[in-house]
């Protein structure tokens, strides 16, 4: 499968106003350091809570397959965000303080194979909004990765995108898998206020990110 995004198209113009596209571009500049140091400059400190968001709710995911024991695996949530309604196959939670900023767990399962890179770039292709799918554009290449002692394999994915405000969201996802054909997708979207610093957001959203899929362990039945 074709990723959706590929060296031999160069975007086009994506960001209507110069204060997006300055917004975005130092966003996008923190998301290269961010890939660079591997987070390590981005320690806990004092400012705006959500820099620091605790996860302490443990939560399971289960695949539609219970003969499989490796169908189950729980995962550490953000402490105090909302869960209204979920499902032991998918769950969405919302920041109380940025209704703006959410966190979708969902479980996905294929007949054929494919490496979670090529899942993330699926469930993109297929967003359910379609300004997303027109305007999103990738921060860096996806990177792969592995948990120890779970036997899960991994891609994290940044980009960001511009809705119908001209706002510049972030996306942040990684996709988790056993063994090619079961996967749990992690998908952080945020939307940063005008007075917020970009690349402070994408930071602790990629924490946040890191904090939830590195928690990851299976939990056989």
């Amino acid at each position: 499968m074709r990723p959706a995004y590929h060296r031999g198209m160069p975007p086009k113009p994506v960001f209507k106003s110069p204060r997006v596209q300055s917004v975005a571009v130092a966003g996008l500049m923190g998301l290269v350091l961010l890939g660079a140091t591997g987070l390590a400059y981005l320690q806990a400190g004092d400012g705006p809570a959500y820099l620091n968001t605790p996860i302490s709710r443990v939560h399971q995911l289960a695949q539609p397959t219970p003969e499989n024991s490796n169908s189950v695996v729980a995962f550490d949530l953000p402490d105090g965000w909302d869960m209204p309604e979920h499902d032991q196959s998918n769950v969405v939670l919302t920041d109380p303080d940025r209704p703006d900023r959410q966190l979708t767990l969902v479980t996905i399962s294929l007949s054929d194979q494919a490496t979670p890179a090529q899942m993330i770039y699926r469930f993109v292709k297929h967003h359910p909004d379609p300004s997303v799918r027109a305007t999103l554009r990738p921060a860096a290449e996806p990177f792969g990765f592995s948990l120890a002692d779970t036997g899960l394999l991994g891609a994290q994915f940044i980009g960001t995108s511009t809705d119908e405000q001209d706002r510049v969201r972030q996306h942040l996802f990684a996709c988790l898998t056993p063994n090619g054909q079961q996967y749990w997708l992690i998908y952080i979207t945020d939307a940063a206020g005008p007075d917020a610093d970009a690349v402070e957001s994408l930071g602790a959203n990629a924490r946040l990110l890191q904090a939830v899929y590195r928690s990851a362990r299976v939990a056989k039945e």
